[in-house]
This record gives C-alpha cells, sequence and structure tokens, in this order.
C-alpha cells in the first residue's frame, strides 16, 4: 500500500463489499464513499473477505485495491447477525497496513468494527464510521415486519439481536471521530447518545450520468415495477402487502394493470407472486428495458433502515413513484411533488391508478422527482479512476 502516489493526502476505506456503481445496495454505498474520498485523496481501499478468492471489480475502481482474506477461526465471537468477526492473519494484515496515518479512515458499516480495532493505533485516532442504517433500530423495524406477518421466533429472535446492537452502538460508537448515518432521522436520535461526537446525515447518492430512458413511458402503458432484493424481508413484506392489500383495489380501479418484481425471490415467493398475477424478473442483468416498459415504479416498503436506493433509482429512470412514508424516510421529498406517498391499501391503489390513467401527472411527478435527485443525491461520474492493484493485504 502505498501513500505516495502524488502529494495529494491518503484516505483508506475499510470494506468487506467491493464498490460498485451498479451492484446491491451495499455496494453502491461503498462506491458513493469510494468516489466521496477519491475526490480529494489518494484512496486505498480495503477489502476484507471472507474464503480464499477475492472478487475482481467489473467497473474500475476509483482507488487501488487490497484484499485481506479471512480464512481461519475467528478471534472473538459476538453471537450477532452478519457481524464481521476477523481471524488472526486478517488482524495481523490490517495491523501492519503501511505507510503513514491517513487523513481520514472510514470504516464502512458498524458491524467491521472488530476489523477496524486492529489497524495500526494510530490510525483508529482518525477513524469514521459509516453505520449506514442504525442497526439495532433496523433490527428492530425488521422484528415488527415479522410479527405483522405471526412470524414469533423470528421478531423475538430479531429483538434480541437489535439489543445486542444497543449495547456495541453505546459502548463503540462513542471511540469514532465520526458517525455517518443515512437518514437525518437516524442521525438525530444517534445524536443523543452518551458521549456520542460528531454524527453527520450522509446520504445515499447515485451516479449523475445522462438519463438513461430520455423517451417518455409508452402511450396508454399501465405497467408498475418493484425492483429490490426479494429475499430480503422488507421487500418480501412490501411485494407480498402489495399483491394481497393493494392490488385486489387496484385491479377494479386499472382492470389491465400489469406488475412486475424484479430481483432476486426464493422459489415459494415466486409462486406466490405467480397466484397473485404479478409478473417475476430473475436477476435481471440490465434493468434498463424494464424501466423503458414501466409506466410508474411502486416502493411499498414498511421496514428496514437507511434511506432507499430504489426510491432514487425510479427516479434516474424518470419514472413517477408511489411510495409509503418509510420508503421515503430519509429523503428531502415533499409528497405529492417528488412522489406520492401512501402507508393505508386504498390510497396506494388510488395513487397507483391515477399515475397510470394521467399521463400529465405523472410526467410531472417523474420530472419534479428527477431534479431533486440531480439537486441533491447524485454522484459526479468517476472517470478517471486508476486500474484496480489485487495486492493482498
Amino acid at each position: 500500500m502505498s501513500g505516495a502516489r502524488t502529494s495529494r493526502s491518503r484516505a483508506v476505506l475499510l470494506t468487506h463489499v467491493l464498490p460498485s456503481p451498479d451492484g446491491v445496495g451495499l455496494m453502491r454505498r461503498g462506491w458513493r464513499w469510494a468516489c466521496e474520498l477519491a475526490a480529494t485523496h489518494e484512496l486505498d481501499i480495503v477489502l476484507v473477505t471472507r474464503g480464499a478468492e477475492g472478487p475482481v471489480p467489473r467497473t474500475p475502481l476509483p482507488g487501488a485495491l487490497h484484499v485481506v482474506r479471512c480464512t481461519g477461526p475467528a478471534l472473538m465471537r459476538r453471537r450477532l447477525a452478519d457481524w464481521f468477526e476477523p481471524d488472526a492473519a486478517a488482524a495481523a494484515a490490517l495491523g501492519a497496513l503501511p505507510g503513514p496515518v491517513p487523513a481520514r479512515v472510514l470504516v464502512f458499516r458498524f458491524y467491521l468494527h472488530d476489523l477496524a480495532s486492529h489497524l495500526p493505533p494510530a490510525w483508529r485516532g482518525v477513524a469514521e464510521m459509516d453505520c449506514d442504517d442504525w442497526e439495532s433500530a433496523t433490527r428492530r423495524s425488521l422484528a415488527g415486519l415479522a410479527l405483522r406477518r405471526g412470524r414469533w421466533r423470528a421478531a423475538a429472535a430479531r429483538l434480541v439481536q437489535s439489543r445486542r446492537y444497543a449495547r456495541l452502538e453505546r459502548l463503540l460508537l462513542p471511540t469514532y471521530r465520526t458517525v455517518h448515518l443515512a437518514a437525518v432521522e437516524d442521525a438525530t436520535r444517534l445524536a443523543r447518545l452518551p458521549g456520542m461526537g460528531e454524527v453527520r446525515t450522509s446520504p445515499n447518492r447515485i451516479v449523475a450520468d445522462a438519463p438513461p430512458v430520455p423517451s417518455p413511458p409508452p402511450a396508454g402503458g399501465r405497467t408498475l415495477l418493484f425492483v429490490g432484493a426479494l429475499f430480503y424481508p422488507p421487500n418480501e413484506d412490501a411485494v407480498l402487502w402489495f399483491a394481497r392489500a393493494v392490488l385486489p383495489r387496484l385491479r377494479r380501479l386499472v382492470p389491465d394493470v400489469q406488475v412486475i418484481a424484479a430481483g432476486r425471490a426464493e422459489g415459494s415467493l415466486r409462486r406466490r407472486l405467480a397466484a397473485h398475477g404479478i409478473t417475476y424478473a430473475h436477476e435481471p442483468a440490465d434493468l434498463r428495458p424494464l424501466y423503458a416498459q414501466a409506466t410508474a415504479v411502486i416502493a411499498p416498503v414498511r421496514g428496514g433502515g437507511g434511506t432507499k436506493l430504489k426510491v432514487l433509482e425510479a427516479w434516474h429512470y424518470a419514472r413517477p413513484l408511489v411510495a409509503t412514508s418509510h420508503a421515503v424516510r430519509g429523503l428531502q421529498v415533499e409528497p405529492g411533488r417528488h412522489v406520492l406517498v401512501a402507508d393505508r391499501a386504498g390510497l396506494f391503489a388510488l395513487h397507483c391508478a391515477a399515475l397510470l390513467t394521467d399521463a400529465a401527472l405523472a410526467a410531472r411527478i417523474a420530472g419534479e422527482g428527477e431534479r431533486l435527485l440531480r439537486a441533491q443525491y447524485c454522484l459526479a461520474p468517476a472517470d478517471d479512476t486508476p486500474s484496480p492493484n489485487l495486492a493482498p493485504g
């Protein structure tokens, strides 16, 4: 790892996912940080992986990539879901990272704390933590979703995880110079914890390239699109709530409505979607054709944390959006202007019908959303990025 590529100061991004502008939400959040750090510093991306093989980036990274692999037993067990537990080799590699103290060290997600604790001691003094979601609050929200669906054991397990995360948040987050969260609501509440230092709202952003769908939706179209990782409980709950509670009402208003759910779903969910007449698109490599045929996008999300990239993506593709208030939490939206918002099934159906049948309304909502995206939630394209350096840590 070199700190003298140019006269600029150095930044380090410690992450467990390979940053990408077009991957899943975590990868895109990582890309947001990589671009921000690389804009003002020479960036080293330290990627910690489980197993012998490290991923190969499909998009040139805005920094030099260094891979640290965890292949042995964990040094300590936390009994926490998603917590990344380093082995002895990874801990040694992180502690031996060379070069002067970076100007910024960004740790990507709270559950990487045990990795960050093995960085050189002087580096810990400048370390920042990007929680993205507030983990304890997110897991409490997931418990609520499980209770709604009568999954009592899952709800209890998630509540236990929430309490464990909350204890560690109170103990560990005050040790970071700055803590970042995606949603302003989360940042405001976290800042009240005893001993907390600086807490910042750092919203999700996506790459601001040219509009990928310059043409309007198909004339007379009646297609709604939902995009998300359908194995993730909030997205599964969203699409099933829409299918059961919203879609029957919507069909009475717009009998020829078509609904597409795109992502990755287990077989049981696929069958349930088919029973409700919803078309399933399995892990599409290119979302542009789906957005091109969509009249509007839906985000009926009722739980989870952070801010939702699916909302930004709908604006990016210049499509009007109907969303729950939870789906747009943390975003500076004005309901009725940038998005139509509804938490009750009947109103959600009415909003969908309005966008499907009123082209002028749909165009106005889409245009306002796209303008908000480009004003507040866009990254500059990373055009001049160095070739990746796949050197082991």
